[in-house]
């Protein structure tokens, strides 16, 4: 194998690793805590699910988040005792609890998006609005190429 063959092998493995995820985990985390928002990156992928569709079953948010059960109960948990959501008995099924922002939550996201579009905005600056479409394009397909529920572009 030729140097700059390994090179881009390594380079593309540091992304595929989660490099990339843990650096903007690490900025967002920082930038939540000096803003005052007691949440991490992993508690607004919550969130975030849950400003877009309130109301619903921690199934949905594990798919929508491709987290486990298991973390997001724990997440659910710590968004519950700093009263952000509630769990809250389904009214045609009481097996199933549903999973409701409080106004403390809905609050939140303002600020919280705020904060998320202007690390994205230094993240990708320099880069051209089509280099990050087909960027896009080329992780959804390393994604589908190694996934049962396929991504859609």
């Amino acid at each position: 194998m030729q140097l700059n063959e390994f090179l881009k092998i390594t380079e593309l493995l540091d992304v595929l690793s989660g490099r990339l995820s843990a650096s903007l985990n690490r900025l967002l985390n920082r930038k939540f805590r000096e803003a005052g928002l007691d949440i991490s990156s992993e508690q607004w992928l919550v969130l975030l699910s849950l400003w877009n569709k309130d109301k619903v079953t921690q199934q949905v948010i594990s798919d929508q988040t491709a987290k486990d059960k298991a973390s997001i109960t724990r997440l659910l948990d710590v968004l519950s005792k700093h009263d952000l959501i509630e769990r809250r008995p389904s009214s045609t099924d009481r097996r199933i609890n549903l999973v409701h922002l409080t106004e403390r939550g809905k609050e939140l996201e303002s600020k919280a998006m705020e904060i998320v579009r202007e690390t994205f905005d230094q993240a990708t600056s320099g880069i051209s609005e089509n280099e990050l479409i087909f960027t896009r394009e080329i992780v959804c397909r390393l994604l589908n190429n190694l996934s049962i529920q396929p991504i859609a572009n």
